[in-house]
């Protein structure tokens, strides 16, 4: 039942603003790839390269710019069916230039939807807006659900949520096909360690691999909700074609917590004799503990992960193994 959503994105004609990064380029490859898909990608290359795409670069349309060049960048969503919003500042880089961050996170976002607004586009089908759980914060109640309240803790996560609210108020005032997914450290293979914004995950299986120490943030009992690449993938484009996720905002994770030490352990199975190192707890993304409810993609668009953080890490691994 939900393979014959899926194949609505058969041979469609895609937009990805930051098609470069780690979930953009693993989406683009995947809707080439899987789905025969015509796809434009947008990216200024701040954090990435055209090599993320190599392997469908014959078939992709690049464009390298910033979504903030309006003049350059609107005419290229006259023709897009469907609209993939990824492109952003790094948690860990919005706090170094906050008014970058608004721009990117949420003025690209508001500037996108008055376009549509104004250009009234027959042929878009969905808008997907990608957010982030470090919209909830540092919640009292696990796992967070969507109806949970928000807390704002970074100017990374003040802009996603500023950017899911323009998101769901031109969908609601508008009429504006749209969807919104909020990730959960997603990690996998594809995340550059030569990125200085890689999550924690492909930070330690590098360092692993490479005979540098891990380092642990405080006790290592800090928990997260890492959610596989590809799970990743397949719930956004879930969300694109799914006609009970038009107008929503649907939790992308595992509901499975994992501390940092226990990571430490998984890795260890895989690359013995890894060295760690505990520092001093940093000042971003502060938050003890953190899963995520998955109960409503499931049900309602009946999307479940199938990749396991013990799966996940041996693949991922294997990845890095094969391009270090």
């Amino acid at each position: 039942m939900v393979k014959q959503h899926y194949e609505k994105m058969r041979g469609k004609k895609v937009l990805v603003t930051g098609g470069l990064g780690f979930v953009g380029h693993n989406l683009v490859k995947s809707l080439v790839n899987d789905y025969d898909c015509k796809v434009t990608v947008v990216d200024d290359c701040i954090n990435s390269n055209e090599s993320t795409i190599a392997s469908v670069r014959d078939k992709v349309q690049f464009h390298k710019m910033s979504v903030l060049d309006t003049a350059r960048f609107f005419p290229l969503l006259n023709e897009a069916q469907y609209i993939f919003h990824l492109a952003c500042i790094q948690i860990a880089a919005s706090s170094t230039n906050p008014i970058a961050d608004m721009q990117v996170n949420a003025q690209s976002t508001l500037q996108i939807l008055e376009y549509l607004r104004q250009s009234s586009l027959p042929s878009l089908e969905r808008f997907v807006y990608t957010s982030s759980c470090s919209v909830y914060g540092s919640s009292s109640r696990l796992p967070v659900r969507e109806e949970d309240a928000t807390r704002v803790l970074s100017n990374y996560a003040a802009t996603k949520l500023l950017g899911e609210h323009y998101t769901m108020i031109y969908n609601r005032n508008y009429n504006i096909p749209v969807s919104v997914v909020r990730y959960s450290n997603v990690y996998g293979y594809g995340q550059s360690p030569r990125n200085p914004y890689c999550g924690v995950l492909g930070k330690f299986v590098h360092n692993a691999l490479t005979g540098k120490p891990l380092s642990i943030f405080g006790d290592g009992e800090q928990t997260r909700d890492y959610t596989f690449i590809t799970d990743a993938v397949d719930a956004t484009i879930l969300t694109a074609v799914h006609p009970l996720a038009y107008g929503d905002v649907y939790n992308v994770g595992t509901c499975v917590e994992t501390s940092v030490t226990k990571l430490v352990d998984l890795i260890v199975q895989h690359v013995p004799g890894v060295n760690v190192e505990n520092i001093p707890e940093r000042d971003i993304d502060n938050i003890r503990r953190r899963m995520i409810d998955i109960e409503k993609i499931h049900q309602r668009l009946g999307w479940a992960p199938r990749v396991g953080i013990q799966k996940g890490i041996q693949l991922t691994i294997d990845w890095y193994r094969s391009t270090l």
